[in-house]
């Protein structure tokens, strides 16, 4: 379920907004919530299947993760053994990834990435941060430098979060790529009559901080999602608004455009 306050919209209305706010302190970087235990099983099950698809790091980012590791378990509390990212990213629910402020373009170089939403890191690591979000509409253009002048101004002690939002045909959290040909199926099977069961708000908690030894930046994602018929009306009413007002090359992109058309159908009832 998406907790109370992380409903992504104020208004009827589809906005492309950075929508950072100041987190206060590192401690909340990070959340511990009731289904730890099963989205960590969840985890495991991923790694499981490809280690290297999952989780990678290049070579000159390891003072980045040792210095996540030490902040994960001020932070935490948890017992997190000796190790960098993979160690950190299978004891916590968050998706971890790390960008190096030092290297032209704040490239991506560590990742520990198992609930992303229709990429992977095969194909974002070792890339700039303008180039990883080339695919979203308008990015370059709107809030692509200012997000990237917000991320190289991060100061130690004040981390900042945001909410990005999608629709999706399912509530599993892992649609990481390898997952594309399943999901074009279960879009075709949302209609006016089940989408509100079949279809999911899918709410990505983001939060971005400087560690604080290496100067690496911290870029976590906590996913969460809940079936869009189990949402208030007041909500179910905001997200009609939103899905109207959203561009088509949008909803493309946030892959809604599949079943908008039945979705918006069955929330204007």
């Amino acid at each position: 379920m998406i907790p109370t306050g992380y409903f992504p919209f104020t208004a009827p209305r589809y906005e492309l907004k950075i929508g950072a706010t100041p987190i206060g302190v590192q401690a909340h970087l990070f959340e511990v919530g009731p289904l730890y235990d099963e989205e960590l099983a969840l985890k495991r099950n991923c790694l499981s299947h490809s280690p290297a698809y999952y989780c990678q790091a290049l070579g000159g980012s390891e003072a980045a993760q040792a210095d996540l590791l030490a902040l994960a378990r001020r932070a935490t509390g948890l017992s997190i053994p000796d190790g960098g990212i993979r160690e950190v990213g299978d004891r916590l629910q968050e998706d971890l990834l790390l960008l190096d402020p030092a290297q032209p373009g704040l490239p991506l170089v560590a990742g520990h990435l198992c609930f992303a939403n229709a990429w992977c890191l095969d194909d974002k690591i070792g890339r700039p941060f303008m180039e990883i979000h080339g695919p979203v509409p308008g990015f370059s253009t709107s809030i692509g430098p200012p997000s990237e002048k917000l991320i190289e101004r991060l100061k130690t002690d004040r981390p900042v979060t945001r909410l990005n939002w999608a629709v999706k045909s399912t509530g599993q959290l892992d649609l990481t790529n390898r997952w594309d040909d399943q999901v074009r199926d279960w879009n075709a099977l949302v209609d006016s009559s089940n989408a509100q069961e079949l279809c999911w708000m899918r709410v990505e908690r983001q939060t971005l901080s400087r560690l604080p030894l290496s100067n690496h930046i911290l870029f976590t994602v906590r996913t969460y999602t809940q079936p869009v018929g189990t949402l208030s009306d007041e909500h179910q009413a905001i997200l009609l608004g939103v899905l109207q007002s959203c561009p088509e090359d949008m909803l493309r992109y946030k892959g809604i455009w599949p079943f908008a058309a039945p979705l918006i159908n069955s929330l204007a009832r």
